[in-house]
């Protein structure tokens, strides 16, 4: 049995717990008052009044060694006439200012002591009445190993919670506006803190969270939020390797119902923001959407997420719908919207990288949320740009899902470039799939190739696509031929689509990924490729292809999509005549004895048995 014992008489307002050499000091007061003398240890509560306030718990926390624990059991008779649904803790003389490591505020027991009587919250919350300190946080953590618990409404605060210089903080459970985590502005770095958790209790309803410079490797998880920001500047060390959301399902936070106007009508704001930040990880997150999935949520900011002079950001397996905000005032009428923006204003924002995500559409992958543009890649300024953007990938799980996007899947910016378009499934926008814009701002639609690929002045460099001169499906595979005009002697990966119909501007799109192919184009610029992939197609498909420049990393718009016709060749008939007979296995063979790589039938680049097994199991089932 758990036994403890009372080391301060008032209620029983501090306790120290055996099992866990844990000190437990309960509130008892919503008054801001401290009147306790002596060291300011646990030992010396309560003080004269016989009432412990939350700065007592504090303050008594803080110079008592060891852990500490900080409860709550307020009369409901010392709450506010006008608050009768939770105990309103009046703070008049500066931030909840914690220092003491291991340091435990539990304010879910005041809900042990009077019940639920906030449905909608938690039971207790703060007011601020101290004068001109609506810019500071309520609470402030400079400590490691602590933990905040049911934290209800803050009014009259910058933030509820923030963290300073402190390591493996929790804050769980909160229905509070904000949480700041910031560092020093010398060091070192708040570290490994955690907002949230995998538990339906360790979760929390926060309007924001921002962590600034010097913190790095904090966790961001099992939310519903308003917004996040990872944001430092050019004036202080990156924010490093923090982490919104995870690759789990208990990881994911839900973010929606994000941003604002400004006065003249423009809206502000993003459901994710990295700003000068560095290797940040968003993954697995539901962004503009009811929890569930299903649904669109009002915003009134332009974009999802936002990598706006980030470094290295990581964007993967995230849900993000339901971006599309019409401008109001001097902006009356104008649409705003991109479900991931990739923008340069103060710095390059290099290597982002941005796969498994769905786009556009609820998590089935069916069904439309109204989104302006899938995904945009844009400078600002004329003076940075993004670099080395990769959308999507050629391992299974990378390719992104763009889709029902009003105007364009994807979109590169006049002036920007090194941004890498492959493997993804998109189809069903308003405009095309990938526009490369010639003119900034603006998306102008499919771009006509040019000789030797010489114009420069546009997205990607206005990289030209493949041209596709045939696509063959039968039974069990598809073949693609077509030529692709280019810088001369350069290297190039051609990647081949597949879609139940053009797109209206006959352009695209790629709702398959079929696959692959590396060319070299010769001293004029051609290259030609035939490329045969082991899947059906349904007949009246189409294919299109886009060029990737391997050297810049610039991919090109689609090409003009082109029908799929069934193959009615037979392609054992190795003389043509229409027949399958001795004579063609005659052909096989010579063709084979000879080393003839025609004789390669089942295309592994060598020639053996399994050549002679395949070609003849074609020639024994007619044509496959």
């Amino acid at each position: 049995m758990v036994q403890s014992r009372v080391i301060a008489v008032s209620a029983a307002s501090v306790l120290v717990t055996a099992a866990t050499a844990q000190t437990v000091i309960t509130v008892d007061t919503i008054n801001d008052v401290t009147d306790f003398g002596g060291a300011r240890q646990v030992g010396d509560l309560p003080g004269p009044d016989g009432r412990v306030s939350f700065r007592e718990a504090v303050i008594a926390a803080n110079n008592t060694t060891g852990p500490q624990a900080i409860h709550f059991a307020i009369p409901q008779s010392d709450w506010w006439n006008l608050v009768d649904d939770a105990a309103i803790l009046a703070l008049e003389d500066g931030p909840f200012y914690i220092t003491g490591d291991e340091t435990t505020v539990d304010f879910s027991t005041q809900t042990d002591f009077t019940g639920d009587t906030n449905p909608d919250g938690t039971e207790v919350g703060i007011y601020g009445f101290e004068v001109n300190g609506w810019g500071t946080p309520a609470i402030i953590i400079a400590a490691s190993d602590c933990t905040i618990r049911g934290l209800g409404d803050v009014m009259q605060r910058d933030a509820g919670i923030a963290i300073w210089h402190g390591h493996r903080n929790r804050i769980v459970g909160c229905v509070t506006d904000a949480i700041e985590i910031d560092g020093p502005n010398d060091g070192p770095a708040t570290t490994n803190n955690i907002i949230g958790g995998t538990t339906p209790e360790d979760a929390n309803i926060i309007g924001s969270v921002d962590i600034t410079c010097w913190s790095h490797d904090n966790v961001v998880i099992g939310n519903t939020l308003r917004t996040v920001a990872v944001r430092g500047s050019r004036y202080c060390v990156y924010p490093l390797r923090n982490r919104i959301g995870g690759p789990t399902e208990a990881e994911r936070n839900v973010i929606s119902g994000f941003g604002r106007f400004s006065n003249e009508g423009y809206p502000i704001g993003q459901g994710v923001l990295v700003e000068w930040a560095e290797d940040t990880i968003i993954e697995g997150n539901y962004i503009g959407t009811t929890p569930d999935g299903m649904s669109g949520v009002s915003q009134r900011g332009p974009a999802g997420i936002e990598v706006r002079d980030g470094v290295d950001t990581v964007i993967k397996d995230n849900l993000i719908a339901g971006i599309y905000v019409v401008g109001v005032n001097h902006h009356a009428g104008v649409r705003f919207g991109a479900g991931i923006a990739v923008t340069a204003f103060n710095a390059d924002t290099p290597g982002t990288v941005i796969q498994g995500n769905i786009i556009g559409t609820d998590i089935t992958g069916q069904n439309p949320i109204q989104t302006l543009n899938g995904i945009v890649v844009s400078q600002a300024t004329g003076i940075y740009f993004p670099r080395n953007t990769l959308i999507g990938g050629l391992l299974p799980g990378q390719g992104n899902l763009i889709a029902h996007s009003v105007v364009d899947g994807i979109g590169v910016g006049a002036v920007s470039g090194e941004t890498t378009i492959s493997g993804n499934s998109i189809h069903s926008n308003g405009y095309v799939g990938i526009d490369l814009a010639v003119w900034n701002p603006g998306w102008d639609g499919p771009t006509p190739n040019d000789n030797l690929d010489a114009d420069t002045r546009g997205g990607n460099n206005l990289q030209n696509y493949p041209v596709l001169t045939t696509a063959l499906v039968d039974s069990s595979s598809a073949t693609v031929t077509g030529s692709l005009n280019s810088h001369s002697d350069a290297p190039y990966r051609v990647e081949v689509f597949a879609s139940p119909a053009a797109n209206p501007t006959g352009f695209g799109e790629g709702e398959v990924f079929l696959g692959y192919t590396d060319v070299t184009t010769d001293a004029l610029g051609n290259a030609d490729f035939s490329i045969t992939f082991a899947m059906p197609v349904p007949d009246g498909w189409v294919a299109t292809a886009t060029a990737t420049d391997l050297l810049l990393g610039e991919t090109s718009e689609f090409g003009l999509a082109l029908p799929f016709i069934v193959d009615t060749t037979c392609s054992p008939d190795l003389n043509d005549d229409g027949v399958l007979d001795f004579f063609d296995v005659s052909a096989y063979l010579n063709l084979f004895s000879s080393g003839d790589l025609a004789a390669d039938w089942n295309n592994d680049g060598v020639l053996d048995f399994f050549d002679v097994s395949s070609y003849l199991n074609a020639f024994s089932t007619g044509c496959p």
